[in-house]
């Protein structure tokens, strides 16, 4: 049996050698210590039969099989090293494929073999070469109809794909999602591109575009039709997420032509009386501002009034000269825009204290308003009001007292306590002061200093605080006030009525001799009248201040008598219309001789509704 083996091994050993040296290495197998078994067969040498480039940067190779006793693996080199696409490498062969496509190449010429496997044998065919002239796409390149399209008009875009060195790659087709940026919005118009079903898409937002042979082109203002609103530059860009395109094109949108005015304020609240510089600004229909609109035009401003004291507002035509609101305004416009120049061209000056809707208009086109809010000035004057201009003597009048800026609007900065002197109205006939009451609600006489408390510049009554007014004296008169610093700039005119009639008074009344009391009223003292002397007077019905009251309907009358002396014409009627005065006079004698001291009375005939009369005479 051992001699057996030895020649067994012998035989295979001459097979071998008898194998031909193209052909791949045999491979045999020894099957037991008594007897063997040999397979023999041969791995051929692949051949590849194509290597076809592609526009794109692709490759497709094939190769024949390369036969041998069992199943092949194989794999395929590029310039030496592992290939691209679905192309098996050395690294991860694949078994029985005879054909693959290389990706990604850019232009030039490629060298290809293929190795085929099988257990330890492997075979290598012949190199192949291949060359690429357009590879995959790297950027795409982007054109505009026009550079300098108008707001909101269309503007075609072509767009291709194209490799590093510029080539056009026509396998890049079909619908591709593109997303456009390099454009901004203007108030609510955003830019967009037409897609590829007509319908506009804004920017930065995924658009499907279809493309032909590596060509996108508008067609029925569709797929690539731009609208840009807002003028200026704008460098377009686009991108599929992994190739975008490398050199923009600049777009510069030109405004249309004015069709909105815009107005604005340096300030929104400015002090009554200040300059505050206004900007006009012409537009077009999308918010551009409208360059072409220039030189001199015709603005009239309306919106603000006249302040308290009748001082209108004005704006400051181009040549500085201040003219009335709602009066054409000649106004110098630059590249669309009119802006103040020293104190020219827009200075607007309000003197109402309050919110001004201000707007400008030229022809039929006026901007929207702008609302500008004066704030009233330091306070100028004072100003007095009443309840009433035609209080009664001795009634409550409650007074609004008022702090005004120089034209006339409430001077709010005016608050807290100030002293106040009131004056005008006069005493009345039973020397009883007018008054004011005070923030603590004490009477105060007119011609006193009077503290009132103000509350953004006004001052009213709370209860009986603050400003109740009190008249003495019917009749005509005026109330003026003053802190010391500012006054009021016209009294208040009241007319004042007497009370209800309450007394009889002594009316006129006149002495031959001594000395007459003040007042002489309801009641009155003579001294030193001497012997014979004489008192005359009349009688008046008056409130019970001494204001002669008027109209007391049915006629009175009254007796006048005294205690000593004699008395001349005693019974005396009072006047039914008018004063309620008697028209006749009474004189009262004095005793001849001796020293004497006597009381006149007046009271009413009948039973009586007014308090008596009485003068005291005595020598």
């Amino acid at each position: 049996m051992r001699h057996a083996r030895l020649l067994l091994i012998a035989l295979a050993a001459c097979a071998l050698a008898l194998v031909p040296a193209t052909n791949a290495s045999a491979y045999y197998a020894v099957a037991g210590s008594g007897s063997f078994t040999t397979t023999l067969g041969a791995l051929t040498v692949p051949t590849i039969s194509s290597a076809t480039a592609a526009t794109g940067g692709t490759v497709a190779l094939s190769w024949a099989s390369a036969g041998g006793p069992g199943e092949n693996s194989y794999s395929v080199t590029r310039d030496g090293g592992a290939p691209g696409g679905n192309c098996p490498s050395a690294g991860e062969p694949k078994t029985e494929v005879t054909s693959c496509t290389d990706e990604r190449l850019e232009p030039g010429t490629y060298v290809y073999k293929v190795t085929a496997k099988y257990r330890s044998w492997t075979a290598v065919s012949a190199t192949k070469s291949a060359t690429v002239t357009v590879g995959p796409a790297a950027r795409f390149t982007l054109s505009v109809a026009s550079s300098t399209p108008s707001a909101g008009a269309t503007d075609n875009l072509t767009i291709t794909a194209v490799d590093k060195a510029g080539g056009t790659v026509t396998t890049y087709a079909g619908e591709k999602s593109l997303t456009f940026s390099g454009a901004e919005t203007i108030g609510t118009n955003v830019p967009v591109v037409v897609n590829a079903s007509g319908t506009a898409v804004a920017f930065g937002t995924p658009t499907t575009i279809n493309f032909t042979n590596g060509v996108a082109a508008v067609a029925s203002s569709k797929n690539g039709v731009m609208k840009l609103y807002k003028a200026g530059p704008a460098a377009i860009s686009v991108s599929d997420g992994t190739i975008e395109s490398e050199v923009d094109p600049t777009v510069t949108v030109a405004p249309l032509a004015m069709s909105k005015l815009v107005l604005s304020a340096a300030n929104a609240t400015p002090a009554v009386g200040a300059e505050d510089a206004l900007t006009t600004t012409a537009t077009d229909t999308y918010g551009n501002v409208a360059t072409a609109y220039t030189g001199s035009h015709s603005l009239v401003y309306s919106g603000p009034v006249a302040s308290p004291s009748g001082t209108g507002p004005t704006v400051t035509d181009k040549s500085g000269t201040e003219v009335a609101i709602g009066t054409a305004t000649p106004t110098e416009f630059t590249q669309g825009v009119a802006t103040v120049s020293g104190k020219a061209n827009g200075v607007l000056r309000l003197y109402k204290a309050a919110a001004a809707n201000v707007k400008v208009t030229e022809g039929s086109i006026s901007s929207a308003t702008v609302t500008i809010t004066a704030t009233p000035g330091i306070a100028a004057a004072l100003k007095l009001a009443a309840a009433t201009t035609t209080p009664v003597a001795g009634a409550t009048d409650n007074l609004t007292t008022t702090a005004l800026d120089a034209y006339g609007n409430t001077a709010t900065s005016y608050t807290g306590s100030h002293s106040l002197t009131f004056s005008g109205p006069e005493a009345s006939p039973s020397k009883t002061s007018a008054t004011v009451s005070n923030s603590s609600g004490t009477a105060t006489n007119i011609g006193t200093a009077t503290a009132l408390s103000f509350a953004s510049g006004v001052a009213t009554v709370s209860s009986t605080t603050n400003g109740v007014f009190k008249a003495a004296r019917s009749g005509a008169t005026t109330l003026s006030a003053t802190d010391g610093s500012i006054s009021t700039a016209s009294a208040l005119s009241l007319t004042v009525s007497a009370g209800t009639a309450s007394n009889f008074a002594w009316s006129t009344p006149t002495i031959s001799a001594g000395t007459l009391g003040s007042p002489c009223l309801f009641t009155c003292t003579v001294t030193a009248l001497g012997n014979s002397g004489t008192f005359t007077a009349k009688l008046a019905v008056t409130d019970a201040l001494g204001n002669v009251v008027s109209n007391v309907g049915s006629s009175r009358t009254a007796t006048v008598s005294a205690t000593g002396g004699t008395i001349t014409g005693g019974s005396l009627t009072i006047a039914s219309t008018g004063l309620a005065e008697s028209t006749a006079t009474f004189t009262y004698k004095a005793p001849s001789s001796g020293s004497f001291t006597n009381t006149i009375t007046a009271t009413k005939t009948g039973s009586s509704t007014y308090a008596n009369a009485t003068a005291t005479v005595s020598k």
